[in-house]
């Protein structure tokens, strides 16, 4: 997932002063983060965003005040491993922008549109091409959740997934619920009908539905509705049981004759983390859509043979 969306709420906070940008343009080597990584920092210091594991950033603000101080783009090289013990090196690019920059990649977002930028010796700008000396980053937008519920079980699966910079919605059934519905950080609140449902959230690979109504009938008038459409990934809480239930009854109506629809269907939901508590399940079902999303297999990162992170091209 993009920075970009850590980002919009600082260069808001910030405006209409002057804001630099660090791009992490290259690496050689290990690092904690990949080329792509971004940070804002204001004419005061502070900053939002990381380059590192949180070793190397006030340095790098403290740059990009002396960038924002001399008007002029600095490209530096940090070796990590005399001070850090990291075997790499990091090629990091500061700049200043226009608050107009921002602005656009959030507004493309908000429309669920993906959009290219390119950083180079010249600076960072919205486009498709990039020359040989430059970083193409092709920004999507970020994970969708819809939580379909209105128990306090789904206030925690919206937190954790809040917190990583995903899009979130809850769906009540009934519109005088919203008012007495607690607001999690970041969320929309909408009462909507099954039938009404694809046609609000378009479907798209990186949205994620949870069903969590905790009722028979309201699960399968919603399931009915969202399973063909083709999201990314669907969710039911609930047993086994439940969800034979429910998919006998779904595949009487025929919609399960496409096998990638029970492959996107996960019941139970969540992954097997352990424990019992509200927050612990939330966790395992937060953690379970982003490895599906991002195609990841969710196994022990020491038991994985090879690199971590795919190397990237070289800058």
């Amino acid at each position: 997932m993009s920075d970009w969306p850590f980002l919009f709420d600082f260069a808001r906070k910030h405006s209409p002063g002057r804001l630099a940008l660090a791009t992490l343009v290259a690496r050689e080597g290990s690092s904690y983060r990949q080329p792509g990584a971004r940070m804002l920092i204001g004419e005061d210091g502070s900053f939002c965003g990381s380059l590192s594991g949180g070793c190397l950033e006030e340095g790098i603000a403290n740059t990009a005040r002396g960038v924002l101080a001399e008007g002029k783009p600095r490209r530096i090289v940090i070796d990590t491993r005399p001070h850090f013990g990291c075997p790499g090196k990091l090629h990091i690019f500061i700049e200043e922008i226009a608050h107009a920059l921002p602005a656009r990649i959030e507004a493309s977002l908000r429309e669920r549109k993906g959009i290219a930028i390119v950083t180079g010796p010249a600076g960072t700008r919205i486009d498709t091409q990039a020359g040989a000396d430059e970083l193409l980053e092709k920004v999507v937008p970020p994970p969708r959740l819809v939580g379909v519920g209105w128990t306090p079980d789904l206030d925690p699966v919206l937190g954790f997934a809040a917190a990583l910079g995903w899009e979130c919605h809850r769906v009540l059934r009934d519109e005088r619920m919203i008012v007495e519905t607690p607001v999690v950080a970041g969320e929309s609140i909408r009462s909507l009908a099954a039938p009404d449902f694809t046609a609000h959230f378009r479907p798209d690979p990186a949205t994620a539905i949870l069903v969590m109504t905790h009722h028979l009938a309201t699960d399968l008038a919603f399931l009915r509705e969202i399973l063909p459409a083709g999201y990314g990934y669907v969710g039911l809480l609930g047993s086994r049981r439940r969800r034979e239930t429910l998919l006998a009854e779904l595949g009487s109506l025929g919609l399960l004759e496409d096998p990638s629809v029970t492959d996107r269907f996960h019941a139970p939901v969540g992954l097997d983390l352990g424990g019992h508590h509200p927050s612990t399940i939330a966790l395992a079902i937060v953690a379970e859509i982003q490895a599906v999303l991002a195609g990841a297999s969710a196994g022990f990162l020491r038991e994985r043979i090879g690199t971590i992170h795919p190397q990237p091209q070289p800058v």
